[in-house]
């Protein structure tokens, strides 16, 4: 059962990490610049 529980655990984190890519990418296309998408970035982290 911890196995299944671990996968489980393993394959949210993988989820969480690429909606957090997917976010980025959609950020650096709207944004003007590289420097302001990181700025944005930062701001969408903190909430």
């Amino acid at each position: 059962m911890s196995r299944l529980r671990t996968a489980l655990a393993e394959r949210r984190r993988i989820r969480a990490r690429l909606r957090e890519e997917r976010a980025f990418e959609q950020i650096v296309a709207a944004a003007p610049t590289m420097e302001s998408a990181h700025e944005l970035r930062s701001l969408a982290t903190r909430r």
